[in-house]
């Protein structure tokens, strides 16, 4: 029987049926599939969906490393920046910002540069995908003459142990994830009750009532579409994204070496506080907010009033590519007394269900 683990790596989830023939979507499984349909036409019937940020909706996730949304005091977004960008650079430790190009990095870049006292302290690494998606911003980093690293030549070096890797995710999922397609199709319907537009998407009372209940767990109040939107990012999304940098630096703690810009309890309160300024008119006032924050440091106001959201893939492209030569693949991510590991069977990744339920027993019987 497969016990319950942290189910980090999607590669977990789509191996679940063959590793554990038994294992069945539980009733929470059925519910997010489905809530995730509602705001995406990608919904995935195999569970992938499936990865609560504060699990309350899903019993097989045995750990719980992160305390229920609390609302702090308010603070104002350039306060929560510069908070967030004074603690990275007070860790006194080599940083790695990892800079894709878009919204999100660029603001936790600029930010982290406003703060450094020693030049040497920080490396930019990003791609040729980086510096197409924003070309000009690069003029601004090397005014600061850190160094800059192209990912794609020094993907297969290994990071030191006193290395911390930054990078800009988490923002998509304080954010809402607003992609261009969902804003074409129903931008009209942002700010009606959400009520109303489940069930124009043929959504039965039963489910409305459940949404009720997720809906309920948020400190403020969910009104509107895109309030819903939000809180099923910000609530169920989160997880995934949230540990999947820790692919980068397997070889090192990867659990305290790796930091997410945008993942701390700052940002979330003020994402609670202020989500009705995170989106207008045009799919271009997404993030305006973080824009503007962005023109403080570096005031370009193409940037400002046309840069849109977009998917940056060619980072993960290259890790997955280190991961597979230096035979860092694994199963999903445990937690165990001495912290967070990686799970492989000794056989992967032909994975067997006898060699895995072997290999968890041996684990379980010494490391949980």
């Amino acid at each position: 029987m497969i016990p319950l683990l942290a189910k980090v790596n999607p590669a977990y989830v789509k191996l679940l049926a063959r590793l554990d023939p038994a294992a069945q979507l539980t009733n929470d499984d059925q519910f997010l599939i489905e809530l995730n349909g509602v705001f995406s036409n990608k919904a995935n019937p195999t569970g992938l969906t499936n990865q609560p940020r504060f699990y309350k909706f899903n019993q097989r996730l045995s750990f719980d490393t992160v305390a229920d949304p609390v609302l702090l005091a308010p603070k104002t977004l350039d306060a929560v920046v510069a908070d967030r960008a004074r603690s990275i650079v007070d860790l006194d430790k080599p940083l790695k910002l990892f800079w894709s190009g878009g919204i999100d990095s660029t603001l936790m870049v600029a930010a982290i540069l406003s703060k450094i006292q020693n030049q040497d302290q920080v490396a930019i690494y990003h791609t040729c995908e980086s510096l197409r998606e924003n070309p000009l911003f690069i003029d601004h980093v090397q005014s600061f003459n850190v160094k800059t690293v192209m990912w794609s030549d020094a993907w297969l070096m290994p990071f030191a142990a006193d290395d911390v890797i930054v990078t800009g995710t988490s923002s998509d999922e304080i954010t809402g994830s607003l992609d261009q397609s969902f804003f074409e199709q129903y931008s009209d319907s942002l700010s009606s009750p959400w009520q109303d537009f489940f069930l124009q998407n043929n959504k039965s009372d039963q489910f409305i009532e459940r949404c009720e209940q997720l809906f309920a767990q948020c400190p403020v109040k969910i009104k509107t579409v895109f309030d819903a939107r939000w809180w099923f990012y910000f609530y169920i999304r989160h997880t995934y994204y949230a540990r999947r940098d820790w692919n980068i630096n397997l070889e090192n703690d990867f659990e305290h070496n790796v930091v997410q810009f945008y993942n701390c309890a700052d940002f979330d309160s003020w994402s609670m506080l202020n989500k009705h300024s995170l989106y207008g008119r045009r799919y271009s006032e997404y993030k305006y907010c973080f824009k503007q924050a962005i023109h403080d440091h570096w005031p370009n106001d193409d940037f400002l009033y046309n840069k849109e959201k977009v998917n940056s893939y060619v980072s993960d492209q290259w890790v997955t590519k280190k991961i597979a030569v230096l035979k860092q693949s694994y199963l999903f991510i445990y937690k165990s007394n001495t912290g967070f590991k990686t799970f492989r069977p000794s056989q992967y990744p032909f994975v067997s269900l006898q060699d895995t339920v072997s290999s968890l027993a041996k684990l379980q019987g010494t490391d949980q």
